[in-house]
């Protein structure tokens, strides 16, 4: 048998049994529901007997038509209740027959009682004895002496109209008698004495009256007795019914489950003999597999799924030996690839820095002999615009053009000199910070100052090609705590580039507070940077300009050291914008009230 039959036959198990189980339940609920509803009928029966029996006792106590008529409307109430749960029955219990009996008979006894009793009756001796005994209590507003005796014959009377006994009758003759003497004690003899008088001729009256209905009212008693108990007991009957379907509802359910665990049970256990010795097989031969042993499969071995598993297994393999194959061949080319990767990288490495050592030996031996150039050329320029050469041009008009061609060729050897300066002092700043020997004088500075500074040489050329200089930089911004001159030099480069791309425009220096930096941005309005530049701007001897818009004057190493020196002071930098919208470098800097004490090497 193949295991997904075993795991039908297993779930056919766990189906049924829930099943089973639902069913016990739900027949449950509806028997419960039923018996419920008897209960709560049996209890209805309870509820309106006791009613019945408290209004017969006020109708006993106080003779009213209203109380009358409540014990017939519980009377009513009850047996309805027992026909209808007779109905809901199908198979009634005795009791319900035996309590519709006694509550017919409490009835016709009531009723009996009530017609040999009724006080509205023309010759009822009843209806005397409650007039007289309503004329007594006039005789306290006559005689306040008289209440004690007259609460007395109240008390007893009471006593008696429940009671009915012959001692309770003996009690309440009495108590008229107390109440007669009184009346001659305090002296009103005469209407007073004869109402006393006729209350208790009319008590003799009624007392025997009641004498010839005790035999209603023992056979009524006895029922009445007997009622109670019978309502009680059915009430307890269909509670034990409920209490009995709960309990064996609960033993069917328990069987069922027990039945179905042991089923589950000898099923898996099958499911697990016939999964567990493949499984078995598989894994020594995937040990084997492992450890790189020869592959011995046989697929015939197994049935069922495992068979076919089995020859998933051996074309997996084939296949497994063939991707190894594979692999350790392209590893082995990646491997060579790797080496020689790893070998033109350390000659790319070497020829950097074989390219930067000669800069720096070059700028520095170019450094010293174009100074003097372009101090001598200074110098020369300055004798030229005053001394022998000015008055010899003055006074001999044919040699000022040859002294104004000799004045422009100065200009440019001085222009030309202040620009090659420059490239050597940004070759030889890129050195010094890229060798870690570039102390920094950190000093709190102005931020305004440094602008000033900084924007000063490209004033003119600001004028020159009609471009605005914004700055807004606000007026509460703590100073910055930085190297003055480095960052002078890093404003110049964002500045210098600015002016170098923009043709209209504007070119603007804002700056803000974030938390404990300074965000210092320089933006222009010219030709912008694609993105795919914005980080590639930032590698040495890279331009622009090279790509897009020809030959830039510079060696391109500009934003490489400014970089390196807003990194030096523990910020950033980094180039925002689109081509054509103009650009925006943004530099973050530490400011002087929360930068650390210490100083920087």
């Amino acid at each position: 048998m193949s295991v997904k039959a075993r795991l039908w036959i297993l779930t056919g198990c766990v189906l049924g049994g829930f099943c089973l189980a639902f069913g016990i339940v739900f027949r449950e609920n509806r028997l419960t529901e039923r018996i419920r509803a008897l209960e709560r009928l049996s209890v209805q029966v309870e509820i309106e007997t006791l009613q019945m029996r408290r209004q017969e006792k006020n109708y006993l106590l106080r003779n009213s038509p209203d109380y009358l008529a409540a014990v017939r409307e519980h009377d009513r109430a009850a047996s309805e209740a027992l026909d209808r749960l007779r109905t809901l029955d199908p198979h009634p219990d005795p009791l319900c027959d035996k309590a519709a009996q006694l509550l017919g008979a409490y009835m016709a006894g009531f009723e009996s009682m009530v017609v040999a009793t009724d006080p509205q009756a023309p010759d009822s001796q009843a209806g005397l004895f409650l007039a007289r005994s309503q004329s007594l209590r006039g005789l306290v507003m006559a005689d306040p002496n008289l209440a004690p005796s007259l609460e007395n014959l109240r008390v007893r009377e009471l006593r008696w109209l429940v009671q009915g006994t012959p001692r309770a009758l003996e009690e309440l003759l009495a108590a008229t008698r107390d109440l007669d003497e009184a009346v001659s004690r305090s002296g009103s003899v005469g209407p007073k004495q004869r109402e006393v008088a006729a209350y208790g001729s009319a008590l003799r009256a009624y007392a025997g009256k009641l004498d010839e209905t005790s035999s209603y009212n023992a056979a009524f008693a006895a029922t009445a007795r007997e009622l109670e108990p019978v309502i009680d007991a059915l009430r307890r009957h269909y509670e034990e019914r409920r209490r009995d379907v709960a309990h064996a509802s609960a033993v069917a359910v328990v069987a069922v489950q027990a039945g179905a665990a042991v089923a589950v049970l000898l099923v898996c256990l099958a499911v697990g003999r016939g999964i567990s010795g493949p499984l078995s097989r598989l894994r020594r031969h995937a040990g084997r597999v492992a450890r790189g042993e020869a592959t011995d499969l046989d697929p015939a071995v197994f049935s069922g799924e495992f068979r076919e598993l089995a020859w998933d297994i051996a074309r997996m393999e084939k296949h497994l030996v063939a991707t190894i194959l594979d692999l350790a061949r392209k590893e082995s080319e990646a491997a060579e690839e790797a080496r020689m990767a790893r070998e033109a990288r350390r000659r790319a490495e070497d020829l950097a820095r074989v390219k930067s050592n000669f800069l720096n030996l070059v700028s520095h031996e170019l450094k010293t002999p174009l100074t003097s150039m372009v101090g001598f050329s200074q110098v020369m320029l300055k004798r030229l615009e005053r001394g022998l050469f000015a008055e010899l041009a003055a006074n001999r008009p044919e040699l000022s053009l040859e002294f104004s061609r000799f004045h422009d060729n100065l200009d440019i050897m001085l222009a030309e000199g202040h620009r090659l300066a420059e490239l050597i002092d940004n070759v030889l700043e890129l050195a010094a910070l890229e060798s870690g020997h570039a102390p920094l004088a950190m000093n709190a500075v102005s931020l305004d100052e440094l602008v000033d500074q900084a924007a000063a040489p490209y004033l003119e050329a600001l004028g020159e090609k009609r471009l605005d200089f914004v700055r807004d930089i606000p007026a509460d911004l703590p100073p910055l705590r930085c190297d003055r001159d480095r960052m002078v030099y890093v404003l110049r480069h964002l500045l210098s580039n600015a002016v170098k791309f923009t043709d209209v425009g504007q070119i603007a220096c804002r700056a803000r507070r974030e938390g404990d930096m300074a965000v210092i941005s320089v933006e222009d309005t010219g030709r912008g940077i694609p993105p795919a530049m914005r980080e590639a701007v930032f590698e040495k001897f890279l331009q622009l300009g090279d790509h897009d818009t020809g030959k830039v004057p510079g060696l391109g190493i500009g934003l490489a050291a400014s970089r390196a020196v807003v990194e030096y002071h523990g910020g950033t930098i980094h180039i925002s914008g689109a081509p054509g919208r103009g650009s925006t470098v943004t530099v973050t800097v530490p400011l002087a009230e929360v930068a650390p004490d210490a100083s920087f090497a």
